[in-house]
């Protein structure tokens, strides 16, 4: 409170920055630096003005910015970093490098910032800084390199990251920033110096808490100390070969001076900072753990700096750190000790070693390392390593590791992790210990006795007794008295060791890993103490022994028994397995030996699992070697089992036996003769073999077959069969899968049998075809069997052809069962049970007795079965299997998809190549392995037939893959529909595996080389398939698809991830091929005809020639489209092209006409400017391929001028024509613009030479252009039709040829030149009106001249025919015309005319005559378009879409009718509408602007120009309501029925026009089933938007205004209503929320702002010219805007609706939305109506209150007077409007009443603005005092709502009624009765 601003910013006990950075300077230093600065003060001395630069020059904005930054708060300075971010982005280098003196004093000051935010955008702003000054940077880097390199240290990770990339932007070269380090060394020391010598009351000023100060300071120290370990270790571990200082070079010598410096300020730093030990006192972890790291880095580095003198304070502090408790700190802790003791092993003796270390050495490890127990047990063994042994008593000190290293391991709450660290670091100190003992014992000890004393305290007493008597943790808390067990001998066991069984209680994972460090150190010491290993094994038997003699009569016996189990299988898994025999005869052996007979004699279960383990892991032999016991089993089985009755029991014995063999250990069986091949014998496989060739009837002897077999799971290879029956086995399992394949209805599966027996073993020719329960039940026995026996095929020999013959049989049934669920319509979903589904024999008896139908379910279900069962083989399996089997598997499965595709015609096209591909898919997931196998089977399965390719062929040429165009071409009429499969099949391959494998034959990961190998290339070289790209884009359209919809979307997504550098670069390849294939087939389509400055699909798509089609589709899609291929690319192609132009001298003619095509894609980007050129890499390239196109088009405009001209009759007119073409397409024009708003754009910048010869051929042609069409017709009129295409042809050039003169040569054409352009134009044009006119004229005569009784179907063909004659050329040419006519409209628009002299002429001369002819003719053009559509739909829909659908091919040329039609003047449009009045058609104007309207293929623009025309004067009052409907004001008065008398006063015959009625009428059943955004929606909206434009163009207070309203009040439902917020999302519940609170969607977005802009401007204009194309979001603009001018215009209409809501839910949504975003802009606008509209006088006066929407009228009359006040709801118009009166005088109650009632329903009713409301009211109260009666039913005199006066009069009472009270009083009473006197009216 009244301190200036800064006051409180610094106490007065504190020095100021400056002082404070002058104090801290070092003697001898100047206190000024570069530009002012030092550290992070800024030096304001008089003297240093210069040096400082005064910033006069720096942008205020950039000046006023830094200041900023001087702020306290955090937000200010991030938008003040944020905007420099911005402005160094933008600004120019020069500008920027001004202020950086000024923004290193800010940088300095805002690292120190508490805000870590505010820090890393300090970064981000650094490096858009260097980013733009780049070597502006050099003169300043001195002073800001200490602080860069301080914050690279910074402990929040995002700053540091942030920190680091700013350095990096400045140096990205590593080797740049070692140099700017060793540049700025001296000056980074520095400061971090001051940095060091900081305190928290001089981080900031006393405002800051202390808090915040603290962790400013303690970030600040650590940062800087982490700082100087770095540089230090960076400078230093430089490597710096000796040289003499003259030879060395300049590097050298940098890096020499760099280490001197960094060395001297290093000394100095440690010096005076005390040997940085007071920050290894500070209280803060981070500052301790940098403390540690500097010193470790000095320790390393500059070891000379650690003497005498400073080592009695260092090496106390150094070794002494194990009083560190900070777990994050002990990492760099441990470095420096470790270091410190191997560097100066004599800094021991300056310190006391019992107390200073060792004792803290015993309190850390007793503490468990405090956590860090994964850094410090690795690195105990190094610290045993690096202590000097005279320091201390090493026997005491060895032992003293091991209990404290013990004492510190926390059971309970110790991790996995660090339980292993913990043992390993046992065992490494143990072995260290034990092998170097020798070292440390005393002179003359012979015994050597330190290593006995270490096994048996430590390996026996602590480590075997911890891991034999600890307790698991699931038993610690029984009772202590049941730990006190008997001895043998009656003794009880010592308390101690009962107390250490209880209190021992470690998890699982604890005792199993000290079990494997006991292991471990056992091994290690079998290797080279044997005798120590037996020493550890006397006290072994010795425990074990123990445990056993006292049985159970001990607690724990169970549990010590089995971690005895638990060692021995630890020391099977780590000993026994690696080949160490040391565990059987060291402690299993004499264990068994010894307990045998005490085993023998105990009755206990335990004992035996004991002896049952050891058996298991030794075997019996060699563990009753010398026990004296055996245990040989008899598992003999008769052999003599030959009675096929007896199988089930064989089965049984045979699955018992493998169980036990399988059980056993391969020793075991050895010893018993009980391996597999002991039972194999002749009488089993006669058994095995006659059940499986005679037998099908019993599950019992598939069960005996997979007994015999085994094989049921990947490890069972257990079999007991030979070899020969084996195989005679599979053959008939193989033979009865064919069979079944041999009765299926497709012929492929027929095929794939011969495939499956190609090698001929078995031939069926000779087998009587059995019936289908036979080949069922046959197939069924083969699968069960093979289901249960698979991998027992393994066991057949590799070149055997069964085992891929039987795999590819199960494949090709799953196949055929799909396939035939396709062909009967059966869902392939109903048949897919369980791999476990058996059919019975019984069942199958009944499905052969009954039909076929459940023939077929069966084999569904068999088909199904193995499919499951396929699918759950594992990978393993098949990734087990020879190369040759997979080879002949892939060849068999390949072979029979192939044949499905081709031979397959019972199903569609789209069918047969999806299950084709599934199949094909499901094989390669099973047998493809990588990516040479992928690549192999799709070459078999794309090699060639006879159907296949058509176009293209791949041809295999010096160990690459190119392509081979076909030249002859095969008969497409048998061929097609097997072409057509297998391009189907094929792009549904490569849609599933991706244009790289397929098509590019590369891997998904290319491989990453720089110089790829020969043999790289050549491998992918042979894989590319880029003619099967071909083959697919020049087939184009096939049944089930096109390339344009799925494959190049694919190839151009691949074509993006395709580098210049790529290996194989495919899409190039398949580019030259495309060229290469059109040339050959010599392509002869004309370009004239093709729309090559507005390319599109259509037009595309009318290229005949399938090579040029394919060819420009994919130039299209990379050029223009997707805009992958650039300049560079272009350049490429434009020279390959040019290249073949010429054979020698020759012109290659089918090259010219191919040139056009390529040229209109590749012109664009051929001369932009591209990257390369900006950078001027290569300047002399770019020149040469500039100038390259340059010539080439100067040449072409050459050629073309050295023909004669047309009508010449001189030879070389094609000639002509071709090159002509050819130089048009070098000038191309862009039709941009959305609707109503086309531009033209120049697409080139030529220059004069260009110019000059273009212009020359113009004017040649010209001049000869009106001779040769005038020879053309007259030779036409006497030919055929050749002669009048070759007239069109020539016009269509010369239009090309005139549109790019105009818009390239305008500048120089003089007025012969104008005048042509414009007569031809308009005469272009005018030859379209005419063709549509002519088409209009034939469709009415189609239609109404024909009898009533013809047939609908003949109209149709009628209607083609007419259409028919819509020519493409002449559409073309007025295509060109309006391209032609939009650019003189430019040149008006832009009133270039002004400045040329004879533009300004033609301006004021014809061009304001032609410019009205032509848009007439163009209104004529419209008008007749949509005359004939609206002809033609009152023959149905169907002939309407005839019509409508000849317009779809001419998009572009109708937008640009559309732009002229929406921009037409108003008098051309009048006249427009007239002219087709007199046309004298069956259809009008308006029903021609209805029928585009609502069209049924629409075309948006003409869409939109439509409606532009119905809503604007003076179509608006003709296309709503029908005519005469408003004319006749006469009332029906003499009708007999009163009645219909009232009824005709009331609605005075109001309808709309037909047109209109139907949709805004149309039912809400229909309304609510329309899709969204469907075309019939659509339609309903734009009525409205009509009828809704049209109410607002009426005058507030006629007559018209009231029909129309009243119309729909009455008629119209209001479902419209509900359909427009079909469209806005409504969020529910959030009635109660506020406005800012509530998010929109984008929908509810956009109709919000369109509701709020109908309001207040009362137009949907906008929102129809945007509703094309039709989306979500636009169709929701539509519908706010609507709803917007609905509540503007019809509020009663609305609120009537909103009251009848009974989704109450809803009904809040709605109000809130009407709350929040309508009714403000529309109360605004009422309560403004009301003060600029109601006119006051004597008698009457209003007033408005806007804060409470309230409107005071007040009514005075003589000496009565009312006060009125009309309060208007918050939600307004859903609410009802209140009115109240406030005051009156000198009216009665009853009148009181009456007018507050009379203004209720005045403004309640009213449907529009409440100000009319208040004047028709107002007018009542006159009329009233006037003395006209007021109606006796509603007691006004003006009707409320029609604004009528009582007219009506009853005969008897004389009373007046308003017409429409009285109709309903008549309508709801039911009679005719005077509603006073009752009498008949």
């Amino acid at each position: 409170m009244g301190k200036q601003k800064g006051e409180g910013g610094r106490s007065k006990t504190r020095p100021s920055s400056s002082s404070l950075a002058a104090s801290l300077l070092p003697a001898g230093v100047s206190s000024i630096g570069f530009g002012g600065y030092l550290g992070s003060s800024r030096i304001e001395s008089s003297s240093l003005a210069e040096e400082s630069t005064p910033f006069s020059d720096v942008d205020s904005e950039v000046a006023q910015h830094l200041k900023r930054l001087g702020r306290k708060d955090p937000t200010t300075k991030l938008k003040a970093l944020t905007a420099l971010s911005m402005l160094f982005k933008q600004k120019s280098a020069e500008e920027i490098v001004q202020i950086v003196p000024q923004w290193a004093f800010e940088y300095k000051r805002l690292l120190h910032d508490y805000n870590r935010e505010v820090r890393r955008a300090t970064h981000d702003t650094m490096a858009n800084l260097v980013t733009a000054i780049r070597r502006g940077l050099a003169p300043h880097l001195k002073s800001l390199m200490g602080p860069w390199w301080f914050s690279q240290f910074d402990p929040n990770p995002e700053v540091s990251q942030a920190a680091r990339r700013s350095l990096e932007a400045a140096f990205p070269a590593a080797e740049r920033r070692l140099d700017a380090l060793m540049l700025c060394v001296n000056e980074i020391f520095l400061y971090l110096d001051e940095n060091l010598k900081l305190t928290p009351q001089a981080m900031s000023d006393k405002a800051t808490p202390i808090d915040e100060l603290e962790d400013m300071h303690h970030r600040v120290i650590s940062s800087s100390l982490l700082a100087v370990a770095t540089l230090v270790d960076i400078l230093l571990g430089v490597k710096l070969e000796s040289h003499d200082d003259e030879n060395a070079n300049p590097e050298q010598k940098l890096v020499s001076k760099a280490r001197r410096a960094t060395i001297s300020s290093a000394e100095n730093m440690f010096s005076v900072h005390k040997y940085f030990l007071g920050f290894l006192k500070s209280k803060n972890p981070a500052i301790r753990s940098s403390s540690y790291s500097v010193l470790t880095s000095f320790i390393k580095h500059i070891p000379h700096a650690f003497n005498e003198g400073n080592m009695k304070m260092l090496s106390p502090a150094i070794l002494g750190a194990f009083q560190e408790k900070d777990a994050s700190c002990h990492s760099s802790m441990w470095d420096m000790i470790l270091l410190f003791s191997r560097k100066f092993p004599g800094g021991w003796s300056h310190c006391n070693v019992q107390n200073i270390v060792l004792n803290r050495v015993w309190h850390f490890l007793r503490n468990g390392c405090y956590g860090s127990q994964k850094i410090s047990y690795p690195a105990m063994i190094l610290f045993l390593e690096s202590i000097p042994p005279e320091t201390v008593v090493w026997e005491q000190f060895i032992f003293d590791i091991f209990h404290n290293l013990w004492a510190g391991r926390s059971q309970l709450h110790s991790s996995a992790a660090d339980t292993l660290a913990l043992f390993n670091a046992v065992k490494e100190c143990f072995l260290w210990e034990l092998y170097n003992a020798s070292r440390y014992s005393a002179a003359g000890d012979q015994l050597n006795h330190l290593p006995v004393k270490l096994v048996n305290e430590i390996l026996v007493g602590i480590l075997w007794h911890d891991y034999l008597w600890s307790v698991s943790l699931k038993t610690r808390d029984e009772k202590l008295e049941k730990c006190d067990g008997l001895a043998e001998d009656g003794s009880r066991l010592s308390h101690e060791r009962s107390q250490h069984m209880l209190n021992a209680c470690y998890p699982t994972t604890y005792v199993q890993e000290l079990g494997k460090c006991i292991i471990g150190i056992l091994s290690d010491m079998s290797l080279k103490e044997s005798d120590l290993l037996n020493l550890f094994c006397t006290s072994f038997q010795k425990d074990c022994l123990e445990v056993i003699k006292e049985g159970d009569r001990v607690l724990k016996f169970h549990e010590n028994l089995d971690r005895i189990m638990n060692f021995f299988r630890l020391l099977d898994q780590h000993a026994l397995q690696k080949g160490q025999t040391w565990p059987l005869h060291c402690l299993a052996r004499p264990l068994v030996t010894k307990s045998f007979p005490m085993m023998k004699s105990m009755d206990s279960p335990d004992v035996v699992r004991l002896l049952s383990v050891l058996v298991e892991i030794f075997g019996p032999v060699t563990i009753f070697s010398y026990s004296g016991q055996t245990t040989d089993e008899d598992f003999s089985v008769s052999e003599s089992s030959d009675n096929v009755s007896h199988i089930e029991l064989l089965a049984m014995l045979i699955e018992k036996v493998r169980e036990r063999i399988s059980g056993k250990k391969l020793g075991h069986l050895q010893k018993n003769g009980s391996l597999p091949e002991n039972w194999r014998h002749n009488l089993l496989d006669s058994v095995a073999t006659f059940v499986a060739c005679h037998s099908f009837s019993e599950a019992a002897h598939a069960k005996f077959l997979r007994a015999v077999l085994g094989g049921a799971i990947e490890d069972d290879q257990i079999c007991f069969l030979s070899k020969e029956a084996l195989t005679i086995i599979f053959e008939g399992i193989l033979k009865n899968l064919s069979l079944i394949l041999d009765t299926s209805p497709f012929h492929w599966a027929k095929f794939s049998c011969s495939l499956l027996l190609a090698d001929g073993s078995m031939d069926f020719s000779h087998i009587q075809e059995p019936s289908f329960i036979i080949q069922f039940e046959g197939a069924r026995f083969a699968f069960e069997v093979l289901e249960g026996s698979i991998f027992c095929l393994k066991l057949l020999d590799e070149d055997c052809t069964l085992i891929s013959s039987i795999l590819a049989a199960l494949f090709i049934i799953d196949w055929e069962c799909s396939m035939t669920s396709h062909l009967g319509g059966v869902s392939s979903e109903s048949c897919k049970h369980d791999a476990d589904v058996k059919i019975s024999v019984s069942a199958s008896r009944d499905v052969v007795n009954n039909n076929s139908e459940e023939q077929v379910s069966a084999k569904l279900a068999l088909g199904s079965s193995m499919h499951a069962f396929r699918r759950k083989i594992s990978t393993s399996f098949w990734r087990s299997l020879s190369s040759s089997i997979i080879s002949r598997l892939g060849n068999i499965l390949v072979q029979t998809i192939r044949c499905a595709v081709f031979e397959t015609t019972d199903l569609s096209v789209n069918s047969v190549s999806a299950l084709c591909s599934e199949w094909f898919l499901s094989m390669l997931e099973v047998i493809c392995h990588g990516h040479t196998e992928l690549q192999m089977l799709l070459d078999q399965m794309l090699s060639e037939s006879r159907s296949w390719p058509l176009w293209v062929a791949p041809l295999f040429h010096d160990g690459s893959r190119t392509a081979n165009i076909q030249v002859k071409m095969v008969d497409m009429k048998t061929n097609e529909l097997r072409h057509h499969q297998f391009i189907a099949f094929v792009d549904k391959i490569i849609s599933s595996l991706g244009v790289g494998k397929v098509i590019a034959g590369v891997p998904e990961t290319h491989i990453p080389t720089t110089s790829p190998t020969n043999e790289l290339v050549s491998c992918f070289s042979s894989c590319s398939r880029a003619w099967l790209a071909a083959e697919l884009l020049c087939t184009w359209k096939w049944k089930a698809g096109s390339a344009s919809d799925s494959f190049l979307p694919s190839l151009s997504k691949y074509a993006e991830s395709e580098t210049p550098s790529s290996l194989i670069n495919v899409v190039s390849s398949l580019v030259n091929i495309l060229l290469d294939g059109a040339l050959v087939h010599e392509a002869c389509s004309q370009w004239i005809s093709f729309n090559a400055w507005t390319v599109s699909d259509d037009d595309i798509e009318n290229i005949r020639d399938p090579f040029l089609r394919a060819l420009i589709s994919l130039l299209s899609t990379l050029f223009i489209k997707d805009k992958i291929w650039r300049k560079s690319e272009a350049e490429v192609f434009f020279e390959h092209v040019v290249g073949k132009l010429f054979i020698t001298t020759t012109v290659n003619r089918p090259c010219l006409r191919i040139l056009p095509f390529v040229l209109s894609i590749i012109i664009w980007p051929l001369l932009e400017s591209s990257e390369l050129d900006e950078a001027k890499k290569d300047v002399s390239l770019v020149t040469a391929r500039d100038d390259l196109v340059s010539k080439n088009i100067l040449s072409w405009l050459e050629t073309a001028l050295s023909f004669p001209a047309w009508g010449s009759g001189q030879t070389g007119q094609q000639d002509l024509e071709e090159w002509i073409q050819v130089v048009i397409s070098c000038y191309p024009l862009s039709v941009v613009g959305s609707i109503g708003k086309f531009k033209v754009e120049l697409l080139r910048d030529i220059g004069h030479p260009e110019r000059h010869l273009l212009l020359s051929l113009f004017r040649k042609q010209r001049c000869c252009y009106d001779a040769c069409t005038a020879s053309n017709q007259m030779s036409s009129a006497a030919s055929s039709n050749e002669g009048s295409f070759t007239l069109m042809l020539v016009q269509m050039i010369q239009a090309k040829l005139t549109a790019v003169s105009v818009g390239y040569c305008w500048q120089e054409f003089d007025e012969d030149d104008w005048n042509f352009v414009l007569d031809k134009s308009h005469a272009w044009i005018e030859s379209s009106v005419c063709l549509m006119e002519e088409i209009a004229e034939n469709i009415d005569d189609a239609v109404i001249n024909c009898p009533a009784t013809e047939d609908l179907e003949l109209i149709k063909k009628k209607l083609e025919i007419a259409v028919q004659a819509l020519d493409p050329l002449p559409m073309h040419i007025s295509h060109t015309a309006l391209i032609i006519l939009c650019l003189l409209f430019q040149l008006d628009e832009l009133h270039v005319a002004d400045n040329v002299e004879m533009l300004q002429s033609i301006r004021l001369g014809k061009w304001a005559y032609i410019k009205d002819r032509t848009v007439a003719s163009i209104l004529r053009l419209f008008f007749a378009a949509g005359v004939a559509e609206a002809i033609a739909s009152s023959c149905g829909g169907e002939a309407s879409s005839i019509v409508a659908s000849s317009r779809l091919a001419y998009l572009q040329f109708w937008g640009l009718v559309a732009s002229f039609i929406i921009n037409s003047p108003d008098r051309v449009k009048n006249a427009a509408v007239q002219s087709i009045e007199l046309w004298a058609l069956s259809k009008g104007s308006i029903s021609s602007l209805y029928a585009i309207l609502f069209s049924s293929r629409p075309i948006y623009s003409l869409q939109f120009a439509a409606y532009s025309l119905l809503s604007s004067e003076p179509v608006r009052h003709l296309s709503i309501v029908k005519e005469g409907c408003l004319d006749g004001n006469a009332i029906a008065n003499q009708e007999s029925d009163l009645l219909h008398s009232v009824e005709s006063s009331v609605e005075e015959s109001f309808y709309l026009r037909d047109e209109i009625a139907c949709l805004i009428q149309k039912p809400a059943a229909e309304l609510f089933e329309m899709d969204l955004v469907a075309q019939d929606r659509v339609n309903v909206f734009l009525a409205w938007a009509l009828l809704l434009s049209y109410l607002h163009s009426l005058p507030s207070s006629s007559t018209a205004r009231e029909r129309v309203i009243q119309y729909i009040q009455d008629s119209v439902s209001s479902t419209i209503i509900d359909c427009i917020f079909q469209h806005i999302p409504m969020k529910l519940g959030a009635s109660n929320l506020k406005k800012k609170d509530v998010e929109l969607v984008v929908e509810t977005s956009k109709a919000a702002n369109a509701a709020k802009h109908a309001i207040s401007t009362c137009s949907l204009f906008l929102y129809v010219e945007s509703l094309w194309p039709v989306g979500t979001e636009q169709m929701a603009s539509l519908s706010g805007a609507i709803y917007g001018m609905i509540i503007r215009l019809l509020p009663s209409y609305v609120r009537n609706w909103f009251t009848s809501l009974r989704d109450r839910p809803f009904s809040s949504a709605v109000e809130y939305f009407t709350k929040a975003w309508c009714s403000p802009p529309l109360l605004l606008d009422e309560l403004s109506q009301v003060k600029e509209t109601v006119t006051a006088d004597e008698n009457f006066s209003v007033s408005v209150n806007r804060t409470a929407y309230e409107i005071i009228a007040t009514y005075k009359k003589e000496e009565t007077g009312m006060d009125l006040v009309i309060c208007l709801p918050s939600c307004y118009p859903l609410r009802p409007v209140d009115v109240e009166c406030t005051r009156s005088l000198g009216i009665s109650e009853v009148k009181q009443r009456k007018w507050l009632l009379s203004l209720t329903a005045f403004v309640r009713n009213q449907n529009g603005a409440i100000a009319e409301a208040i004047r028709i009211w107002k007018s009542n109260f006159d009329k009233e005092f006037e003395g006209v009666e007021e109606c006796p039913i509603c007691y006004s005199i003006i009707h409320t709502t029609n604004h009528s006066l009582p007219r009506l009069a009853c005969k008897t009472c004389k009373h007046k009624f308003h017409s429409a009270c009285l109709y309903k009083w008549f309508s709801t009473s039911h009679k005719s009765t005077c509603p006073l006197c009752q009498t008949p009216f």
